[in-house]
């Protein structure tokens, strides 16, 4: 892919569950992993997608110029509220100050990082702008690319999927060991002036998959051991709401749901490690 423009499938405005204030989501095409249970099957591929489903056909993903996409971020500048200072980064002090970090931009998917060649320098424009920046990653990537996002992201929010490396590479094509590196040179990470990224945990609930106890156990041990750098977890409860998508591109969707007292166990088991913990809903 060109490093002057990137693929796009959906910009996102009024966003209240992508960060912190209002946000601008902009969901990018292409995915480094191929889970079941994705709920957006339409950015796994790195290529604009026909689709067609109940008489609707059209194609997913269109690719922006550097400069339409600049355009597009800082139409909702007026909503967010705050000013990034670069010489006071977003940092773990703002651990029980989250509600007042600024809204702004986040980059969803697909996978981030996968475009973070591109993004950097549409990176460097938003902060000369003062918009907060916020990416959505599994962190299965490069770590070359990872370290590019943080020089460039303000805040990471990074998934805990399948934490057992047979069923991570037979279920979402990924490579277990690339996903722990990452998540050491995130957590280990300092700026210039020694501070740390904040990061929110989210932890996607898919029934006999994730919510497995060996798993739950995993991702217990693993949030352990960067509790003082998490802000927060969020356990997203698995939906339906992607269906009609995976109808239009032919595919099937794996969905099988998982129940409110599954939800409330997991959380309950998350409770010692003195994190705020959140059970996410959207359906």
């Amino acid at each position: 892919m060109e490093k002057s423009r990137l693929l796009v499938t959906n910009i996102q405005r009024f966003s209240l569950h992508d960060g912190p204030g209002i946000r601008t989501t902009i969901f990018l095409k292409g995915c480094s992993l191929r889970c079941p249970w994705c709920s957006n099957p339409e950015n796994i591929m790195s290529f604009p997608e026909k689709y067609s489903c109940d008489g609707e056909e059209g194609v997913y993903g269109r690719y922006y110029s550097y400069d339409e996409l600049v355009k597009e971020c800082i139409k909702d500048k007026k909503y967010y509220y705050g000013k990034l200072n670069r010489k006071d980064q977003w940092n773990i002090k703002y651990t029980t100050e989250i509600n007042n970090l600024p809204g702004g931009i986040t980059f969803s998917g697909g996978e981030p990082l996968m475009q973070m060649e591109s993004l950097e320098k549409l990176c460097k424009k938003l902060h000369d702008q003062g918009i907060h920046l916020a990416i959505e990653t599994s962190l299965f990537a490069s770590p070359d690319l990872l370290e590019m996002a943080l020089r460039n992201i303000d805040l990471f929010f990074v998934d805990i999927k399948i934490l057992n490396s047979e069923q991570c590479l037979n279920m979402e094509h990924g490579d277990l060991r690339n996903y722990l590196e990452n998540m050491d040179i995130l957590f280990h990470w300092r700026d210039d002036e020694g501070n740390k990224k904040p990061v929110i945990i989210r932890v996607p609930v898919i029934g006999e998959k994730t919510e497995s106890k060996e798993n739950r156990i995993k991702a217990h041990e693993l949030i352990k051991k960067y509790k003082n750098s998490i802000l927060k977890i969020e356990l997203l409860k698995e939906h339906n709401l992607a269906e009609k998508k995976y109808r239009s591109l032919g595919r099937f969707s794996a969905y099988q749901g998982v129940s409110d007292q599954t939800m409330q166990i997991y959380k309950d088991e998350l409770s010692d490690l003195g994190i705020q913990t959140e059970i996410c809903s959207f359906t």
